[in-house]
């Protein structure tokens, strides 16, 4: 008996060891792949922010679907310092020829409010339950030099979860 518990032993470790291995990768594989393009299933919620949405209340995620380098991070850093909460930056497979803003319909205030920080912007909207709003730059990307800073809006807007992570976006990273 002890023979044969020696003899199933290795192979059994061996295979549990394999077991643990795949999940990691498959783990690892789903995580370096988060901005995935999919509308993601959080739901967000109703929020009262008074007479106007201003950038404190707007969730973005910024990718470059252009050949510049560095310009989703240095756009990042032109929304943060306009109060924007920006959760996530990377490269998308979309090219595009002029810069996109996407929501949950591009008559949501918060894609409106994005789309005033860019000239040459286009608004869509893709149904996504979690109003994180997603900006796809190209390489010629245009700052607004006239910005309002916000957008009327009447009684309460649903916004994301002010915890939000990086769900999946609308379009595929590199």
């Amino acid at each position: 008996m002890r023979q044969f518990i020696r003899a199933i032993k290795t192979p059994v470790t061996l295979i549990v060891l394999l077991a643990i291995l795949g999940y990691g990768a498959k783990w690892g594989y789903e995580n370096a792949t988060m901005g995935s393009t999919k509308p993601s299933g959080e739901a967000c919620v109703m929020t009262d922010v008074g007479d106007e949405l201003t950038p404190r209340k707007v969730t973005v995620r910024v990718f470059n679907g252009g050949t510049a380098p560095k310009a989703a991070s240095l756009t990042k850093l032109y929304l943060n310092s306009h109060d924007f909460r920006v959760i996530r930056t990377g490269n998308s497979e979309r090219a595009v020829v002029n810069t996109v803003i996407i929501g949950n319909s591009p008559d949501d205030p918060e894609v409106k409010l994005v789309q005033q920080y860019f000239a040459d912007a286009v608004a869509e909207g893709d149904g996504r339950a979690d109003h994180v709003v997603d900006v796809i730059l190209h390489d010629k990307t245009k700052r607004a030099t006239k910005i309002a800073g916000s957008v009327p809006v009447d009684g309460p807007i649903c916004l994301p979860r002010v915890s939000a992570t990086p769900s999946a976006s609308p379009t595929p990273t590199k």
